[in-house]
């Protein structure tokens, strides 16, 4: 193009073009788009021009394709380019460049009209009083050309014997947390200080499954470049590169690219020559000794200064499954708010409470134990004790305590995890992760105090893979840290999450105000420390009724305690706990299907004489004029012909092969069947189909 048509055609000033690429890619027309695409290398095939222009956009952006062009400039093309760059808003004429260089007019010339027909450099309007164009080079292309000649100014001192901590000082601050990311920071743009960054990175560069796990990820022809690099010992010539592996420029140019997000590839220039090289940190970290883990050293401690009970955790899963099948309790999946109200009501009722409220993830973490152990099921998201809670009830426990922490031990979800709602984990094998921890606290001595901070450090350092070889860690609060860093966090989780709760370990604190544990007596039997759980075993009576209406409870067990909840209120958890009879507690009792006598009977018998004069009257007064009806699903059955003994055999042979009660006969040629929960009335249809009778509903009430 000549420098007449690149004035005719060059835009004003208030061009809206301007001075950046974007604008000045979509200006020129689709036969100069496909010159810059052959000069820069890059395959278009859009379906319009502005996918063209885009794809031309972007990749003139990219460092990687302008480290390609740099290398293709001739001298004359790399003086103008530093000139334009250099002259900054300025545009600069054909003279000036050549006075700026100290190149023949001719040479200047010659290098600026193959670099306008490179997309690299622009004609401006001419300014008045000047026949001849002014250049200028789009700001992007200015700055990524400067970011090339300060690659190569550095050279080595920036190469392949540069620590990685050194080079990632060099990259832009969205550069690094675009990096951060892709090794599994969770990273809040303009947060987190860059020597923060830093560290973080430098910290899981520095662990092999980390960057084999971030290696994993590579596309086909990344994969193939840093096996190469990697057999040369960490570094080779781009060219070299190329020769070797037979690659195009822009196959190689995306794979520079994907390992470069991943700082696993750097690009530097070794005496003048383009070469790409791993980090001697990313090829062969450089681990510091890992510090000794904290000694197994016993500890002044108190116990919190609240109730305690063994088998604390099987008690208050009592008292939900209770509730629940009361319908005192209505708990929905995954409706905090209204879960949040039912707790507030159920906490007085339970254990494992602090400041009167229960602990963060308590009860979900039982709820959860008892839907692995089928006790219950959601039914439209809310819910509900199976048939299996007559079964648990029989249980003592000491059999429940042990079913609970055997569901813990084998759990392939993280329930203790619902304690606390930063960190968050995947890819863990969670039953070998709780065995290593299980091992670690046999070391300790039942009784004896720890700090629980250092017991949990102590089992991260001793077990480097504790939480497996694939595992992702990320926090709502920040980075996650190192894999030492999550696994103790992990530890402690389980530690305050699930083993206090179940009662295996006992929680309290240091002289400092530190959380520190111990081994339980109940924890020393489940760990197989000993034969048998030393647990309270009073004699006597099991309950004592006053005659204030209060129900100490002497001897708790799982029926016991189940028909004490079902007819008095609890007042107070302690090592004797305390229950009220109330006129609205009696009532309930009855609802649950407990008849006068049976409650006066259950209290008699606990109390181990006559109830006082004035609770049994009391209790009677309360119950008179309640009398129980029990209801039955029953179907009403009756032959269209009655005297039809054939069809009457028929009838009670497919009730009987189903295992139906024989029906009740009753008035007018009718009979009674009753139906057993798990029998629907469907299913009586089909068994009286298949025995060649044809089932109909009747029309009316009264059977006609």
């Amino acid at each position: 193009m000549s420098h007449a048509d690149a004035r005719k055609r060059a835009p004003g000033p208030p061009h809206a073009a301007g001075r950046n690429l974007l604008g000045r890619l979509t200006e020129r027309s689709p036969d100069e788009l496909r010159r810059i695409a052959d000069c820069w290398d890059v395959p278009l095939g859009g379906r319009s021009h502005a996918d063209n222009v885009g794809r031309l956009y972007g990749a003139l952006r990219d460092i990687w394709a302008v480290r390609d062009r740099a290398a293709a400039l001739t001298p004359a093309e790399e003086a103008v380019v530093e000139a334009l760059s250099a002259a900054g808003e300025a545009a600069r004429t054909v003279a000036e460049l050549a006075e700026a260089t100290g190149l023949p007019e001719g040479e200047v010339a010659a290098a600026v009209a193959a670099l306008e027909g490179c997309g690299i450099a622009y004609p401006e309007a001419a300014r008045p009083g000047d026949d001849a164009p002014a250049y200028f080079v789009a700001r992007e292309l200015a700055t990524k050309f400067a970011q090339v000649r300060e690659e190569r100014l550095l050279g080595a001192a920036l190469g392949v014997d540069a620590p990685l901590r050194a080079l990632l000082s060099i990259l832009e601050a969205s550069d690094l947390e675009a990096s951060a990311a892709v090794w599994g920071l969770r990273v809040t743009p303009g947060v987190l200080s860059r020597e923060v960054l830093t560290d973080e990175i430098l910290a899981r560069v520095a662990l092999l499954e980390q960057r084999r796990a971030v290696a994993a990820g590579l596309p086909a022809a990344g994969r193939r470049v840093f096996d190469a690099l990697q057999e040369a010992g960490g570094a080779l010539p781009v060219a070299a590169l190329r020769e070797r592996l037979g690659l195009p420029p822009a196959a190689l140019r995306e794979a520079g690219r994907a390992l470069g997000e991943r700082l696993l590839v750097w690009h530097a220039y070794v005496d003048g020559e383009r070469t790409l090289f791993i980090p001697r940190d990313a090829l062969a970290p450089r681990r510091a000794a890992r510090d000794q883990p904290p000694p197994l050293t016993a500890v002044a401690a108190e116990p919190e200064d609240r109730p305690q009970y063994p088998f604390s955790a099987a008690w208050d899963l009592l008292t939900i499954l209770q509730r629940l099948s009361q319908g005192t309790l209505a708990w929905r999946e995954g409706d905090e708010e209204r879960n949040a109200t039912h707790l507030r009501r159920l906490a007085p009722a339970l254990w494992w409470t602090a400041d009167g409220r229960a602990r963060p993830g308590y009860v979900p973490l039982l709820l959860t134990l008892a839907r692995e152990l089928g006790l219950i099921h959601t039914e439209d998201e809310e819910v509900a004790p199976t048939a299996a809670l007559d079964t648990w009830r029989a249980l003592a426990f000491p059999e429940q305590a042990r079913a609970l922490f055997d569901r813990w031990r084998a759990a392939r979800a993280w329930p203790e995890g619902l304690s606390q709602d930063d960190l968050q984990l995947s890819g863990v094998d969670w039953p070998a992760m709780r065995q290593a921890l299980l091992e670690e606290l046999r070391t300790c001595r039942v009784g004896a105090w720890y700090d629980a901070a250092a017991l949990a450090l102590r089992s991260a350092r001793l077990r480097p893979a504790l939480l497996g070889g694939r595992f992702r860690a990320a926090r709502a609060s920040g980075p996650a840290g190192t894999r030492e860093e999550v696994s103790a966090a992990a530890v402690r989780v389980a530690l305050h999450g699930a083993l206090a709760p179940l009662g295996v370990l006992l929680p309290g604190k240091t002289p400092d105000g530190a959380a520190a544990l111990a081994l339980s007596d109940l924890g020393g039997w489940l760990l197989g420390l000993r034969t048998e759980v030393a647990a309270p075993r009073p004699a006597g009576r099991a309950l004592a009724v006053g005659a204030d209406c209060e129900v100490l409870l002497l001897r708790p067990a799982p029926r016991r305690l189940w028909a004490l909840g079902a007819l008095a209120e609890p007042v107070r958890l302690d090592t004797v706990s305390t229950y009220r009879l109330t006129e609205a507690s009696v009532a309930r009792g009855v609802a649950a299907g407990l008849t006068p006598e049976q409650i006066v009977t259950f209290l008699a018998r606990g109390n181990g004489a006559p109830l006082p004069q004035n609770v049994e009257y009391t209790l009677r007064e309360w119950l008179r004029g309640h009398a129980g009806v029990r209801l039955t699903r029953a179907l009403v059955l009756r032959l269209d012909a009655p005297d039809d003994a054939a069809a009457a055999e028929r009838l009670a042979a497919a009730l009987a092969r189903a295992g139906l009660p024989a029906p009740e006969p009753l008035a007018g040629g009718r009979h009674l069947l009753p139906l057993p929960e798990d029998v629907t009335p469907e299913r009586v249809l089909a068994l009286l189909r298949d025995a060649g009778l044809t089932p109909r509903w009747a029309r009316d009430a009264a059977g006609r």
